[in-house]
């Protein structure tokens, strides 16, 4: 894996976290998913639903799931430090200052106008890192910024040197990897010891990437999940 593919992970997925927070996922694996309560899940749809209902509804009295996935909360929020801090850095070293504007004696000083307007204009170069902005100082708008510079990309910069090409690297995998973990990415298959109840075939249940778990016949091709079948 490169760098570039390392932040375009975070860059790519970062909504995906944001969506995960108020989900609920398997913590093991494989899930506790058979077939005889995938078909209870059939018959008592309706009830499931009307449960989830009350589980939502502010008037419901008792304890209710957390809204927010404390797990993946932490995990955004030691990415957006790792970048954030990574960023500020890389951008002190490589990041120009921006031109001073120059002093206006009169409104005829065509040249001098000239110059304050270029000056203006490269201070607020979009292509510079904020240090300020909350709106842009965040993970994917780090992870952005330090691809550019990794790419070389043009602006209001230095070229990367090898260690900081090597620190980019190191944090960007860093992140990456948090990302993949969070969002349970690398998909797992298991057969079970169950054979198809249709065909009598090979059962194979797949998940961990964050979808529905799914049981899959080799045989007829049948198919569960939570909820339905196909």
């Amino acid at each position: 894996m490169t760098t570039a593919t390392h932040l375009h992970t975070v860059i790519n997925h970062w909504t995906d976290l944001q969506a995960s927070l108020g989900t609920q996922q398997a913590d093991t694996w494989p899930p506790v998913m058979g077939i005889a309560r995938l078909h209870e899940h059939l018959k008592a749809d309706d009830e499931a639903r009307a449960l989830r209902a009350l589980e939502r509804s502010p008037d419901q009295i008792g304890t209710t799931t957390a809204p927010l996935r404390i797990a993946i909360l932490d995990t955004m929020t030691s990415i957006d430090a790792w970048l954030i801090d990574t960023t500020d850095h890389i951008a002190g070293a490589v990041q120009r200052p921006a031109v001073s504007r120059p002093p206006i004696t009169n409104r005829t000083d065509t040249v001098g106008l000239q110059l304050a307007a270029l000056a203006l204009a490269d201070t607020a170069d979009a292509r510079r890192w904020s240090y300020t902005d909350p709106r842009r100082r965040s993970a994917p708008f780090a992870a952005a910024w330090l691809l550019a510079r990794v790419e070389d990309a043009p602006g209001p910069f230095r070229m990367l040197t090898g260690v900081q090409r090597e620190e980019v690297q190191s944090v960007a995998g860093r992140a990456a990897r948090a990302v993949v973990r969070a969002l349970e990415m690398a998909r797992q298959t298991q057969v079970l010891e169950r054979p198809c109840p249709n065909c009598r075939g090979v059962l194979r249940i797949e998940g961990g990437d964050g979808q529905a778990p799914t049981v899959r016949c080799r045989g007829c091709g049948r198919a569960w999940t939570g909820d339905t079948e196909s």
